[in-house]
């Protein structure tokens, strides 16, 4: 016995083919086309419209915990995890698209980049990008998940993942979740140490960049903050 929605999504799946996703495509029609491979013999028109009134945006949608999504008629463990892969893949696609190294100009440019380092996180993490002499991104790796005031960050875990990098410089990076960006005490607290610890190593920390959904903040452009990262 056919599906007799399988009209409808090949109609919608051709219109995908030809014109793909822009700004002013309906929300519902990203997740109602995404929805067809997973949810098999239903219409996922009515689910995403449900999904979009109860979160506002695809990007809520997406952030939303799986045991959350499951409990959504029509929905299952297996289709929130479809959901959830979106992001993880997302990461993944922009540092596979960076790993040629990357040489920044400018802390804006690294700003950016690290705005996509942070693409989707939910949780409060913090990072550390290795540079060498030109600019040149060696390394990029999260050292530790959690509030910064609770959990911080180990000075010898940064100490071994720069000096493994032979890196000149360095670039710490932490987001504040459903926060704005701007450094906390806690922050400026951890930039003054980490700076001091790197430049024991001779090292220099030449910025903390703070980032808040898709806007970021750079420590070492602020005039209130600026002389930390000021060479010894």
């Amino acid at each position: 016995m056919s599906n007799i929605h399988d009209g409808h999504r090949d109609r919608i799946r051709q219109e995908f083919l030809q014109h793909g996703f822009d700004r002013n495509t309906p929300p519902h029609k990203i997740l109602e086309i995404l929805l067809f491979y997973c949810v098999q013999r239903a219409d996922t028109n009515p689910i995403a419209h449900e999904l979009i009134k109860k979160y506002g945006s695809v990007a809520a949608v997406l952030d939303a915990p799986v045991e959350e999504l499951a409990l959504f008629k029509g929905l299952s463990e297996r289709s929130a995890v479809l959901l959830k892969l979106i992001m993880p893949i997302a990461q993944r696609y922009i540092y596979d698209k960076s790993e040629q190294k990357p040489t920044f100009k400018s802390l804006d440019g690294i700003g950016k980049y690290v705005l996509g380092c942070f693409l989707g996180e939910t949780k409060e993490k913090l990072g550390v990008m290795c540079l060498d002499a030109k600019g040149s991104m060696l390394d990029f790796a999260f050292l530790s998940e959690g509030a910064l005031d609770s959990v911080g960050i180990s000075n010898r875990d940064l100490v071994k993942k720069v000096l493994d990098s032979n890196a000149t410089a360095v670039v710490l990076c932490h987001n504040h979740p459903n926060g704005i960006a701007l450094p906390s005490d806690c922050d400026i607290a951890l930039t003054k140490q980490s700076a001091q610890t790197l430049s024991g190593v001779g090292v220099q920390l030449i910025d903390h960049v703070i980032v808040a959904d898709t806007d970021f903040v750079s420590m070492a452009q602020s005039e209130q903050y600026g002389y930390i990262f000021a060479p010894n």
